[in-house]
């Protein structure tokens, strides 16, 4: 369960509209998949019981405006938790700019604009070295929700 407890201390909103007022609602769970009778494969997000190593880790975060006021400018930042790995690709969220930090939340890019150093030489960064997601939403509308999510896989 330390995977979860880093998540939710380490989930930062940032809301800039006075009267707005964004909560959110942060789950995990366990994502199996299912081979179908077509032979297609399905994910199946799982209630999050009992995880080892090589499992992969759906983090979904529900925000929700429920003050008077458009919140402008929201972001809603997320560190990798520990001991796991971003799935790369996984981050998604309507109507949102996706980017990404490579040094524990420092600076953020877009994954193909970000870079690391290795050995004096500069390359893209990994999906084994990314620290951080972070969500840009221009704006959340009163009374209206939404979700952004990601995977990662269970070191």
């Amino acid at each position: 369960m330390k995977i979860i407890r880093a998540f939710v201390i380490g989930l930062i909103l940032t809301p800039l509209a006075a009267m707005a007022d964004v909560t959110l609602v942060n789950q995990a769970f366990k994502i199996v998949l299912k081979q179908q009778q077509d032979g297609s494969v399905t994910e199946e997000w799982q209630s999050l019981d009992k995880i080892v190593p090589g499992d992969i880790v759906g983090y979904r975060i529900e925000y929700a405006n429920t003050g008077t006021e458009a919140a402008t400018s929201v972001a809603i930042n997320n560190p990798i938790p520990e001991k796991t790995t971003y799935i790369a690709n996984s981050a998604t969220g309507l109507n949102s700019k996706v980017t990404y930090s490579a040094d524990n939340g420092q600076a953020f890019a877009r994954a193909a604009e970000l870079f690391v150093v290795k050995d004096g030489k500069q390359q893209l960064a990994r999906p084994e070295e990314i620290t951080h997601i972070r969500w840009n939403l221009d704006a959340i509308a009163p009374a209206s929700k939404g979700t952004v999510e990601f995977k990662v896989r269970v070191n």
